[in-house]
């Protein structure tokens, strides 16, 4: 990979560094967010957060890394479906399988999975590039870029990587996640989870035994000062975030609870149940023990209810616990 050094003085004052970043390289805000976080941003040898204001005569060194582009092929790889229907479908995502496409995973993603679903006729919907694509040749790249153009998505990037996609979850949590079948669907669908007219609900195993049955953690949520790939709480700057959970049973030397995110920042609900000294069992970035637990972070998607986007019609979507839970609760019954 070739990387294109940079070094700038700053002429002004008091701008966020990640706008003087976009303006003065011609790249975007998120292109500097990613740069950021990938360490590719130095101010006085150490890497800064995006909101860093700038000062006169502020020197700043990086490089611009330079990506090969990505392509999207659809492959066949089983899906579990929890819910269909012409406008979006709900599956059960598997552990360890990334959402979309991204330049550490090319492949093997939830897009590629469900554009094959779609693309070769079995699942049902409307004909365009997100449901239905039998008549293509998914080796020709050029003409899967223009078909998802036609398909009516507005950002043409984000439809190549992303088509359909409303939400993510982390690789390793498991669970139901929605993929929507044309871009007014996803536009209305993305809206409710903006204004928080979704409701989630998650089951997790989390380290020791909870103090309270009930309860609301609450703390804004940013970048870890210190470790760029991680999330944390906040005491200045951050996203404000609230997630409410109750005990549904004690384990030994564990609890097995529901966690019900009001928000939808980063890693919420695994950076919260952390800062409350109970990390999610498995989670090698917020856990201390984890290594010598399981494999992943025991955190799963349990239930999605909302109005359907266009009919209005009461949704509710439920994934089953998947089987690593199960074990480990039953390991560590009381």
């Amino acid at each position: 990979m070739r990387e294109n050094r940079f070094h700038l003085v700053c002429s002004e004052e008091g701008k966020r560094i990640d706008v003087f970043l976009s303006e003065n390289l011609k790249i975007t805000r998120t292109k500097v967010k990613d740069m950021i976080d990938g360490g590719y941003v130095r101010v006085a040898g150490k890497v800064p957060k995006p909101s860093m204001k700038i000062r006169n005569c502020m020197e700043i060194d990086g490089e611009i890394p330079e990506e090969e582009p990505l392509s999207l092929t659809p492959q066949e790889i089983p899906l579990d479906i929890l819910y269909e229907d012409e406008y979006f479908l709900a599956v059960n995502k598997p552990k360890d399988m990334v959402v979309h496409p991204s330049f550490g995973h090319r492949e093997g993603t939830l897009v590629n999975a469900v554009l094959a679903y779609l693309g070769h006729g079995e699942g049902r919907g409307k004909a365009n590039v997100e449901c239905r694509m039998s008549n293509f040749e998914f080796d020709d790249q050029q003409n899967l870029n223009q078909r998802v153009l036609n398909s009516g998505f507005h950002n043409h990037q984000q439809a190549i990587l992303r088509p359909g996609i409303v939400h993510r979850l982390d690789k390793g949590t498991t669970g139901v996640i929605i993929v929507a079948k044309d871009s007014k669907t996803q536009e209305m669908l993305s809206a409710l989870f903006k204004k928080r007219d979704i409701q989630k609900t998650y089951r997790a195993i989390v380290e020791g035994v909870l103090n309270k049955k009930t309860g609301i953690i609450e703390g804004n949520i940013g970048r870890h000062p210190v470790d760029r790939k991680k999330m944390a709480v906040l005491n200045d700057g951050g996203r404000e975030a609230s997630t409410s959970f109750k005990v549904i049973e004690q384990l030994k030397d564990f609890s097995y609870i529901e966690a019900y995110p009001k928000t939808g920042r980063t890693h919420q609900i695994r950076v919260h149940l952390s800062h409350i000294g109970h990390p999610v069992a498995g989670d090698d970035m917020y856990g201390k023990k984890a290594k010598n637990i399981t494999d992943r972070p025991l955190l799963h998607a349990y239930r999605i209810r909302f109005a359907h986007p266009i009919k209005g019609t009461p949704i509710i979507i439920e994934a089953p616990i998947p089987d690593d839970m199960i074990d480990f609760i039953d390991k560590h019954n009381l």
